[in-house]
């Protein structure tokens, strides 16, 4: 029997997720060492990074030489020197870079927003970002098999009543920012992932009873009924990944909301 064209493409590949210890990186996570890759996990909180590795490797024993991580606090003023820092200690080369780091959502009324906050919230969703692109490529063959993925929000072109305004107007500059590093860094190919609502621990400053109310309003439009699940999303992260002719695209995972 002839080996695998297609269940090995990420075998062997190092893979850090950036931001990736919440529910979408986790399910990122599992996929790739199921898929045989290596993954190096960062976060803000060392504790958290400990506490999510050491989750995998009880769920795959196997894969413990596969697993590890490091903290890096991209919402610091030191940022860039963080990211120096993060990329020393990762060592060696890349295939892929997964970012996915983000605050809990930033809804506020337009007549809230300031300049405070709102650098606050572009710091870390779109500033890291760039920063963790232009210091990682370094470690990154120029391939096409090696990426980068991003991460916007279906909100870039679906607009949402209740105080969007500063998340729309970051996932649309992600969507813009993918284009043009996959022209800037070819032949490394760049995309961003565009959820809709997934159920992640981002909500929860709606509170538990505001959370359940707009996911059942949502789920009453929506064409699949359901709110995406983190297992969903990740697989428009494997996609980009996987597929060496995608780059400079927005791949959208949203339970069929622009049909809504």
């Amino acid at each position: 029997m002839s080996s695998p064209r297609f269940s090995n493409k990420l075998a062997g590949k190092r893979v850090l997720l950036a931001g990736g210890t919440g529910g979408v990186g986790i399910s990122v996570a599992q996929a790739l060492i199921e898929f045989g890759a290596s993954i190096i996990l960062s976060s803000s909180r060392e504790a958290k990074v400990r506490e999510v590795c050491a989750q995998l490797i009880s769920t795959y024993p196997e894969a413990k030489d596969r697993v590890s991580g490091y903290a890096c606090d991209l919402a610091s003023p030191s940022v860039e020197a963080n990211i120096e820092e993060l990329f020393a200690k990762v060592g060696g080369e890349l295939d892929h870079i997964v970012y996915m780091a983000g605050d809990r959502l930033p809804m506020m009324p337009l007549e809230d927003v300031t300049l405070e906050r709102w650098q606050r919230c572009n710091q870390v969703r779109t500033i890291a970002a760039i920063l963790v692109v232009k210091i990682g490529t370094k470690y990154m063959k120029k391939d096409r098999h090696c990426s980068v993925v991003l991460t916007g929000g279906s909100i870039s072109e679906k607009p949402i009543a209740g105080g969007w305004s500063m998340l729309a107007l970051i996932g649309a500059g992600l969507n813009g920012l993918a284009r043009q590093l996959a022209f800037d860094l070819a032949p490394i190919r760049v995309n961003c992932v565009a959820p809709g609502i997934i159920e992640t621990d981002l909500w929860q400053g709606m509170g538990e009873e505001g959370k359940k109310a707009f996911f059942a309003s949502h789920e009453s439009k929506i064409p699949t009924g359901k709110v995406g699940q983190p297992e969903d999303l990740a697989e428009a992260y494997l996609y980009c990944l996987r597929d060496a002719n995608a780059t400079g695209m927005v791949v959208h995972s949203n339970s069929g909301t622009f049909l809504a």
